[in-house]
């Protein structure tokens, strides 16, 4: 069970507060560098959504005084804001109203210290809990220490982990008050340290510098496996090996928060199975299933049905469908396990490649109370250590679970032996690429070419080992410089432990900023998510001849950027491909809606033989031309892309229904929109269509007795169906 954890939060509310005496503040009050630090550190806690884990904030320094020992004078104007409880979005929201400087009521610091202790006590009572107080003070009030040893002697008591933060108090244009108190602070704090307590005196620049790193939640590793683990089959072979062992979180990979489980979907419910928020501010929405069945009169509002769980059966998609499956199918159907960890055989370090251990991992270690299994399974890791060898098992956690293949690392360190388990790929889920060779090309024929423009030259080869051996950063402090050749125990740069993934860290700011500042734009990601993101300076500097060499050998050309629209492209400056289709609908139906009938090429023209559109006249879809292109140029026109596409290719079919059609036109109208659907990355759409018309071609669908010798001509100039290859955009 994970460790329970109380933190208190005092903060300094005196009206110096409201001033700024940090040099890094750049105008902000001290106030809003101390609320930097609160947002972070309870922003946290809200997110984690753990019970056990509380907080409780006390102001110094209100106007009103609410705690238990209001009476004595010493503890006048403290007042527990926020009481201890786990906090929720709501109350993260209402912060900064509640943190407020006062205009003229001032607090001793020490008594909010002692008032911060009373709450944990009275919350925590005898349960065992990690107990943290954190004061955040300018220390321009002056503070009270009467009674400081039996303060220390709580403490130590109590064992509270005590941190304090000055803002500006330790710089050079902080007053003789605020270096007296950060004195008499830092005396204070040595007393508790040296009483085995953890506590700490801070310049809040330090703080500021801490929370630009994504926080990294360390839990507490539970026991996920208590079983056996076996070499051969106990109940066949007398000579098989069976050890108890248990199994331990190593590295889990965090869980990324979903930004959309705190915002509450905008819209009505729709006529199809929908889920609708239930939730209140300050939790994640929770999901209600309803499902809607049309009345008579067609109105569905009123027909709306919530679905109970129970009466829900699973469904598998196939294709377009959806295969449903009963409880008593899905039983049938499932693979019977038991719990087990066999190991199935060896394999030497080298036949493992590093991109095959890409899961979570676990430690694998003997039964703490057996101590024959520990002397067993030690055996075992010693001999894979020495022998350089892997194990390879067959897992299964739980009963009636998915067996996994999982490798087996024997891990030595002081006092610590195990193996780490990291779970292997089946077949099924590796995809082999096979990769063009650069040394040779063989040809159809079969003949082998070393020199081919495709193929780097040696000056290229020895350019770019130059240019990757120029951008090495395994010699690299954290600050991205050279490091000391004499200092090989020196950070490195971009340490594991200083890799953050950077999607869970802006949603989790993003998360937090929105709630503080609903109007307000998001801010920029912090420098620390950024700096992985490029190459230090230092080597850009260093490789920037040979990156140049580089460039020249290969013959790098740039090309221009192109702005996507979902499915139009336009190149940078062609502005007007924003508002107008990649259809062009003015070539492809045939003519200039602009012109008149005498105007207009006969080719282009539209009769229809039939009595209906004899008494109605010539009947030219050109006529449409106009509103489409509104249609088009509006913002539905993603939506009538493909109708227009669908009109189209009507079009063509009228026209090789009509006698002896102009073989060009139609032609040039296929091949527009063939071009069409590459550019509008939809090949599907013109597949289908053309493999229609190739039919009704070939076998006669259509009026016009040539029609063969039409699909022969389409043939010929290349407008059969697009390739997957010619199904993307074309520079």
């Amino acid at each position: 069970m994970a460790e329970k954890e109380v933190t208190v939060i005092v903060v300094d509310l005196s009206p110096s507060m409201a001033e700024s005496h940090m040099a890094a503040a750049k105008g902000q009050s001290d106030i809003d560098m101390s609320m930097k630090y609160v947002y972070d550190k309870v922003g946290s806690k809200v997110l984690s959504e753990r019970k056990i884990d509380v907080v409780g904030i006390v102001g110094v320094g209100t106007d009103d005084t609410l705690n238990r020992m209001s009476e004595e004078d010493a503890y006048k104007h403290i007042s527990i804001l926020y009481q201890i409880r786990q906090f929720l979005y709501q109350d993260y929201q209402l912060l900064t109203k509640k943190l407020v400087p006062s205009i003229k009521s001032h607090g001793d610091l020490i008594s909010g210290l002692v008032v911060a202790m009373d709450a944990i006590s009275e919350y925590c009572r005898h349960l065992k809990f990690i107990k943290n107080i954190v004061i955040l003070s300018n220390c321009a009030t002056p503070l009270d220490f009467a009674g400081i040893d039996g303060i220390i002697d709580k403490l130590v008591e109590m064992k509270v982990n005590l941190s304090i933060f000055t803002v500006g108090a330790d710089e050079e244009t902080s007053t003789a008050t605020q270096r007296a108190n950060h004195s008499l602070l830092s005396d204070f704090v040595d007393r508790v340290a040296r009483q085995d307590l953890n506590a700490i005196l801070a310049p809040y620049a330090d703080v500021l510098r801490d929370l630009e790193i994504p926080h990294v939640r360390k839990v507490r590793s539970t026991n996920s496996y208590n079983g056996t683990l076996t070499i051969g089959n106990p109940n066949q072979f007398n000579d098989s090996l069976s050890i108890p062992v248990e199994r331990f979180a190593y590295v889990k990979a965090a869980t990324k928060v979903n930004s959309v489980s705190y915002i509450k979907p905008k819209g009505n419910a729709s006529k199809s199975p929908t889920r609708q928020a239930t939730t209140t501010l300050g939790r994640r929405i929770k999901y209600e299933i309803t499902v809607s069945k049309e009345s008579e009169d067609g109105n569905t509002a009123k027909d709306v049905q919530e679905v109970e769980k129970e009466d829900l059966k699973k469904g598998y998609r196939y294709g377009a469908s959806v295969v449903p499956l009963s409880a008593d199918e899905e039983e049938s159907l499932r693979f019977l396990t038991t719990a087990s960890l066999d190991i199935i055989g060896f394999v030497p370090y080298d036949t493992i490649g590093p991109w095959q251990l890409l899961t979570e991992t676990n430690f694998i270690i003997a039964k703490r109370t057996d101590k024959k299994a520990t002397l067993c399974l030690s055996s075992l890791i010693h001999t894979m250590f020495e022998n350089e060898l892997y194990g390879i098992a067959r897992f299964v956690i739980k009963n009636d679970r998915p067996p996994i293949l999982i490798l087996l690392i024997p891990f030595i360190t002081d006092g610590f032996e195990a193996l780490v388990e990291t779970q292997l790929p089946f077949a099924e889920d590796v995809r082999s690429f096979r990769f063009p060779s650069l040394e040779i090309i063989r040809t159809v024929k079969g003949k082998i070419l070393k020199e081919h423009h495709y193929l780097p030259t040696e000056e290229m080869k020895n350019n770019m080992k130059d240019f990757i051996n120029a951008m090495d950063i395994s010699n690299l402090t954290p600050e991205g410089l050279p490091a000391a050749l004499d200092d090989p125990d020196g950070r490195e740069f971009a340490a594991v432990g200083e890799i953050f993934d950077p999607v869970i860290a802006n949603t989790r700011q993003a998360i937090m900023y929105r709630a503080l500042h609903p109007n307000q734009d998001l801010p920029p990601p912090s420098d620390s998510l950024l700096r992985d993101t490029y190459p230090p300076e230092a080597l850009v500097k260093q490789a920037s001849s040979i990156a140049n060499r580089l460039v020249e050998s290969v013959n790098v050309k740039k090309i221009a950027k192109y702005k996507t629209n979902k499915r139009r492209y336009a190149a940078e400056g062609e502005e007007e491909l924003k508002q107008e289709s990649i259809l062009n609908v003015d070539e492809l139906i045939g003519g200039n809606a602009n012109k008149n009938d005498a105007e207009r090429p006969a080719s282009k023209r539209r009769k229809v033989d039939t009595t209906e559109d004899e008494e109605r006249g010539e009947f030219d879809i050109e006529a449409e031309i106009d509103k489409w292109q509104r249609i088009a140029a509006g913002p539905e026109s993603d939506a009538a892309l493909p109708r227009i596409f669908k009109q189209a290719c009507a079009d063509i079919d009228m026209l090789l229904n009509g006698e002896n059609p102009d073989l060009a036109v139609v032609i040039k109208k296929v091949s527009i929109l063939r071009s069409s659907a590459v550019k509008l990355d939809e090949p599907g759409w013109y597949n289908n269509y053309i493999v229609k018309l190739q039919d009704a071609l070939v076998m006669g669908g259509l009026a016009n007795s040539g029609s063969s010798k039409i699909w022969e001509e389409l043939s010929m100039k290349g407008l059969g169906e697009i390739p997957v290859s010619e199904g993307y955009l074309e520079d």
